[in-house]
């Protein structure tokens, strides 16, 4: 069954405050990777009107708008929605965000309604995902992309325990694949950089230089390496996140 997401009642604005951060150790490269491979994924979106399917507190919906798209945010989350209002209030791009309470099962609008729809790290808290698939097609102009991104499964069962489930990369391709003709799947967020990032140094009170290193990387030089692409990966290779590309 799916899950009340509790993360905004505990941690408030989480991703807003982890995006907008200039300090190594609030700074999320690791989030800012997942809206940055969904961005490069959709191209040039000025002007265009774009779905943010599971806004949560609609960072990835003002990260869009700062680019010229003209953005609905969704998200059956009452209190996400109350604070990505709140959070575009005083930003100068306020008028090209729109925030709504709604179901991915049951999309308020008509077919073919959106250049582009694309969800961040919704997928995994969902008990049906193929209705939210369908429900993205269904809105989605001709020629429009469905972009989202995943955890990529590494265990029998859910790793994080607000996840509904997780995904191994075959099984999110089929999923699609019954939805859209034309479905891309890549890998992102080489283990490599993501155990750096994460490693916790626990003499040090479980502090994580790493963290630190790769966010400054990111802040100070503008070079993320969770952006590294891969185009051709050995068997050596391993990855954290899926990122999947749907068309018609």
């Amino acid at each position: 069954m799916e899950k009340e997401f509790v993360k905004y009642k505990e941690r408030g604005s989480m991703h807003w405050r982890e995006m907008t951060s200039r300090s190594l150790r609030v700074f999320n490269a690791n989030q800012q990777a997942r809206y940055g491979w969904i961005m490069k994924s959709v191209g040039d979106i000025r002007d265009k009107k774009i779905l943010d399917l599971g806004c949560g507190d609609g960072c990835l919906s003002y990260c869009m708008a700062q680019r010229g798209a003209q953005v609905i945010g969704i998200d059956n989350e009452r209190l996400g929605i109350e604070l990505a209002q709140h959070n575009l209030h005083s930003t100068s791009i306020k008028s090209r965000c729109t925030f709504i309470v709604g179901s991915a099962y049951e999309l308020p609008f008509p077919d073919n309604s959106f250049d582009h729809v694309v969800s961040c790290e919704v997928i995994e808290h969902v008990q049906f995902p193929e209705r939210m698939i369908a429900e993205a097609r269904r809105v989605l102009r001709p020629g429009g992309k469905f972009v989202l991104t995943t955890p990529y499964r590494t265990a029998e069962f859910p790793t994080d325990p607000n996840h509904v489930q997780e995904f191994f990369p075959t099984q999110l391709h089929k999923m699609l694949g019954v939805s859209f003709s034309n479905v891309e799947i890549k890998l992102t967020h080489h283990i490599f950089w993501f155990g750096i990032y994460t490693y916790t140094v626990r003499p040090f009170k479980r502090r994580q230089p790493g963290r630190w290193f790769v966010n400054m990387l990111t802040l100070w030089f503008g070079y993320n390496p969770f952006m590294i692409d891969y185009p051709e990966p050995t068997k050596f290779d391993r990855f954290v996140q899926i990122l999947a590309i749907a068309q018609n």
